[in-house]
């Protein structure tokens, strides 16, 4: 289970509530010839007229009782004329249907068409309301055969009565939208929403809900469709627009604000989405206190973007809430989502090591599903093999497998073999086999899902929505396969899913900023939207392939398949030529494993790789020397080594809570043992005992772990806290680099081929507020002045270019010829996508360019290059032949995005501009260390020809065995910096 079932059900909520009143009309549309309806005769059609001018968005189900008790009267009173009364009906109706109550507004609509067609009222626009409301609630009630015929019939009727272009028109697409979804037509869903949404935006007043719903919707489809970016845009319009024109208190203020904050999720902006569904849960709690089934899906998004963010236990307790929430609600519309909270509380407490509190919620959330669903439905079968993989984790294998395999033969009906969900559902089922004693049974089983999850993740037909929605079933998978892989005896392909299960993250955001940045060339951008829109219907078509599949419509699906041939022909042409453009478009965006051999090949003297990995139950310490492969499984579970990296990094870091209360925790010594002896076996000392150098190569929590701070051995540990300087660090007996991707030494080189030459760009003279991006909190930086000179001096005047205060623009580093300058430093702020309004990937702080540039700039790149920010995009067209680029920065080493994996950020950008070596940080880091590390790196690289690896170790031992003073040797100090290469 992913965060992106339950987050597409929140985008598309604006697909099934769909506007069935046109409202006023823009003189431009065909409803403006069209005279108003009658005035009311008589009370009881005032009373009509009256009601029919409320927002029936607002306390539906309330209107719904209204109305009856309005027809009610109209009938034992009288004095009411059949228009009235049809309009009447089919209002009802509507309400019904927007309050879930689908059967009765059935009901309620046949009975205003039979009125219709007593009173001799067919082809008229009350006809072809009557039929637009009926249509939704034929497809809520899966009756599609009559719908496509009454939707047919709507949009002819609008057409002929008010032209193409009306608000009726727009009414009767957003119907046929609406059919066309629950067939999965989700090519022609988007087209008809689009038609609704233009013509929504032309003939409607304003401030009329039926915009608003009309964007939105829109926005879901696109989002099926696979453009998600073009999601994005109409995500966002339909916001702005409830914001202009509609009260606050309006359920589509909260519908739309709702839908921009599932699809930020996932397009992987936390911080954006953290806001903007933070106050979708504060708006329906204040005038939406009772919409429970509505409340109950925004808390569980609101709950999905903490979690990414880090904030479980926040998280935890809105899914709870939302479990809550959802349990007071009437509505039954889509039941199998009423479970998607307990599942996500079971997550938590499974992560957290409280399996029996897992067991119980999972029991809970089986039980919810078998009495909502029926046996075969698949989401069900999913429910039940997550109740499985935590029996497994809970030490019960047999119970486990008896729940997995009806839970599975469920699947294996009714998802094709291509489809992410079973693949992941079929591997993990393998590893339940292995745990029964099946192990080479379920390797084999597992084997072509891998082969074809392998092709998905590595595709560039798989669109970034859906890398972001399975990205964990991915890395879960891969990490799964290794383990069976190692298990039965396959090394190769063990190291093949090794490298894929941390690249599964990675892969996301690298093809997004690698697009980005090539986009920005001029004579690629226009073959850049046309592959992207390639890859857009290719999804599209996937889609619509798979429903016909489980829909038995063997016609549709070999006209599909046809149609998918002849798209991928030309994804593939246009990928040629793109690669001819700019290559690091499949360099970047489409990484390839490395195969054993090769790379241990490619491994120097004395050097290993180090490569553990994170199960839910167990640790698996992977070592590759140039003799072989050598691997421990340590029964450690996930939750306990992850809560030793969180003290250590609590321990370090000044922004943890302990430092902002101004009391900073002593370092957790304890911790850093026992996360050697876990990473580091003594079963595995042998094989690297002796090699002076480490490739560091993880994922997740254990990529933000710096390797030179673990301790090797309990000497020294007693009188630790007052005399650091005898702890046996591992960085005292080995250098390390951390390899973000594994590559072989034809595609690794370090080697100098020309004499050094250094640029020193930081200490920016910046405007605080003049740019897009707020900057007013960030700090002066007095020493990086001095840091430049000091590494200017090392390399000599001759050899050296520093740009300083105002002369550290954007506009002033690219007139210079980069490619000629093997070391580059930058000292200056560093900026983490989402971090900023207006910032969406990471960037580093320059000054702004001198306004005699701005023409320029303006010409180039749309003002770009002269606002103060080198973002990670821009740092990607950079032509870089540096064999060192060092990052003087605070948290360089971060993701692209609160959030991201680990050296997605600024360290890929320069990597991909052409870095073969990064010097970045973990957490912010004192001036004076920062200096005194990098200048005694860079001296050592320069001077004893080390490489950069040894020539880090070499500065942060010299802080380690006191040569600086005791103070410096704190880790807090020294273990911040980490040398990258891949």
């Amino acid at each position: 289970m992913g965060h992106g079932v339950k987050i597409t059900r929140g985008i598309l909520l604006a697909c099934v509530a769909l506007v069935v009143h046109a409202g006023a009309a823009s003189a431009a549309c065909g409803d403006a010839r069209v005279q108003a309806s009658e005035a009311p005769q008589s009370a009881i059609e005032q009373a009509f007229s009256e009601a029919l001018a409320h927002d029936y968005y607002a306390d539906s189900a309330e209107q719904a009782v209204h109305w009856r008790s309005l027809l009610d009267q109209a009938r034992e009173q009288g004095q009411v004329g059949v228009r009235w009364l049809v309009r009447g009906q089919t209002r009802l109706a509507n309400t019904l249907e927007y309050s879930d109550q689908a059967d009765a507004a059935q009901i309620e609509a046949q009975k205003a068409l039979d009125l219709i067609a007593e009173n001799g009222l067919q082809d008229t626009a009350l006809e072809a309301h009557a039929l637009i409301v009926m249509v939704t609630i034929l497809t809520d009630n899966k009756q599609l055969d009559l719908a496509a015929t009454m939707a047919a019939r709507a949009l002819m009727l609008s057409e002929r009565l008010y032209g193409p272009q009306s608000a009726l028109a727009s009414l009767a697409h957003n119907a046929a939208g609406t059919l066309a979804y629950a067939r999965g037509r989700y090519i022609e869903a988007d087209r008809e929403f689009g038609k609704a949404a233009r013509l929504a935006e032309a003939c409607q007043a304003p401030d009329n809900p039926a915009v608003v719903n009309q964007l939105a919707s829109h926005a879901g489809t696109l989002f099926m469709i696979g453009q998600i970016e073009d999601a994005l845009d109409e995500a966002r319009r339909a916001a702005n627009w409830a914001a202009e024109h509609l009260p606050e208190d309006s359920p589509l203020q909260t519908l739309a604000l709702g839908n921009l904050g599932a699809v930020l999720i996932t397009t992987g902006r936390y911080a954006e989405a953290e806001k903007a569904l933070q106050r979708v849960v504060d708006l329906e709690a204040t005038y939406q206190g009772e919409s429970w089934y509505y409340r109950s899906i925004s808390m569980s998004n609101y709950a999905t973007v903490l979690s990414k963010l880090g904030r479980v236990e926040e998280a935890e307790a809105l899914w709870l809430s939302a479990v809550e929430l959802r349990r007071k609600a009437t509505i039954g519309r889509d039941p199998t989502s009423a479970s998607f909270p307990m599942r996500y509380a079971a997550d938590a407490a499974q992560e957290r090591g409280d399996l029996v509190l897992a067991l119980e919620r999972r029991g809970e959330a089986v039980r919810m599903m078998d009495e909502a669903v029926a046996d075969d439905d698949s989401e069900r079968a999913r429910t039940h093999l997550e109740q499985a993989v935590t029996l497994l984790l809970a030490g019960q294998p047999e119970a486990a497998l008896a729940e997995a395999e009806p839970a599975i033969a469920v699947l294996r009906g009714q998802y094709g073999k291509d489809d992410s969900r079973f693949m992941a559902a079929e591997i993990a089922y393998a590893r339940i086999l292995a745990a029964n004693g099946r192990a080479a049974e379920g390797f084999a089983l597992a084997r072509s899902d891998a082969e074809r999850l392998q092709s998905r993740l590595l595709d560039a037909a798989t669109s970034r929505g859906d890398l972001v929605r399975f990205g964990p079933a991915f890395a879960t998978s891969f990490a799964t396969m290794t383990e069976l892989a190692l298990m039965t005896g396959h090394e190769d392909e063990a190291f093949r899913y090794l490298q894929l299960a941390n690249m599964s993250d990675v892969v996301v955001v690298t093809n997004e900023v690698a697009a980005r940045a090539a986009a920005a060339d001029p004579h690629t951008s226009a073959q850049i939207r046309d592959f992207q829109d390639r890859l857009h219907r290719r999804q599209a078509l996937d889609r619509e392939n798979s429903f016909a599949l489980s829909a038995g419509d063997s016609a549709r699906a070999a006209e599909l398949a046809s149609e998918i041939a002849a798209n991928d022909a030309q994804i593939a042409r246009l990928e040629r030529q793109l690669e001819r453009l700019d290559p690091r478009l499949r360099q970047f965006g489409r990484p390839s494993p490395v195969p054993l051999e090769v790379y241990r090949r490619s491994l120097g003297a004395g050097e290993v790789l180090i490569a553990p990995m994170l199960l839910p139950d167990a640790v698996l310490a992977v070592v590759v020397s140039r003799e072989g492969l050598f691997w421990k499984r340590s029964d450690v579970p996930r939750h306990r080594v992850r809560a030793w990296i969180r003290a250590v990094r609590e321990s370090v870091d000044p922004d943890s809570v302990q430092a902002i209360r101004g009391t900073p925790a002593p370092f957790a010594y304890a911790a850093a043992r026992e996360l050697y002896r876990v990473l580091l076996p003594d079963a595995l000392v042998s094989t690297f005992a002796s090699a002076p150098d480490f490739v560091y190569f993880a994922r997740g929590e254990l990529a933000g772990l710096p390797l030179g701070l673990l301790i090797a051995d309990d000497a020294g540990l007693a009188a630790a806290e007052t005399d650091p300087t005898q702890v046996a660090w591992l960085i005292r007996d080995h250098s390390v680099r951390v390899a973000p991707s594994l590559k072989s030494v034809e595609n690794r080189t370090s080697a100098r081929r020309r004499p050094a030459r250094f640029l020193g760009v930081g200490a920016p003279l910046f405007a605080p507020t003049a740019g897009p991006v707020d900057l007013s909190d960030l700090a002066w930086l007095p020493g990086a002045t001095g840091e430049l000179e000091d590494l200017a001096r090392v390399f000599g005047n001759a050899r050296s270019t520093v740009l300083i205060g105002v002369e550290a623009s954007e506009t002033a580093l690219r007139a210079l010829p980069l490619r000629d300058y093997s070391v580059l430093t930058f000292a200056t702020h560093g900026l983490a996508g989402g971090e900023r309004v207006g910032l969406i990937e990471p960037a580093l702080v320059l000054a702004p360019s001198p306004p005699a540039d701005y023409a320029a700039a303006e010409q180039a790149a749309s003002g770009a290059l002269h606002d103060g920010l080198l973002t990670a995009s821009e740092i990607m067209q950079l032509r870089l032949d540096a064999d060192w680029v060092i990052l003087s920065a605070c948290n360089t080493a971060g993701g692209a995005t609160a959030g991201a994996p680990i050296f997605s950020g600024l360290a890929s950008a320069f990597i991909q501009a052409g870095a073969r070596s990064l010097l970045v940080s973990h957490w912010p880091v004192r001036d004076d260390i920062a200096e005194r590390i990098v200048v005694a790196a860079v001296r050592e690289r320069e001077q004893a020809a080390q490489s950069p690896a040894r020539a880090l170790q070499a500065a942060q031992r010299a802080l380690v065995e006191g040569r600086w003073g005791r103070e410096a040797a704190e880790p807090r100090l020294w273990a911040a910096m980490v040398l990258v290469e891949p």
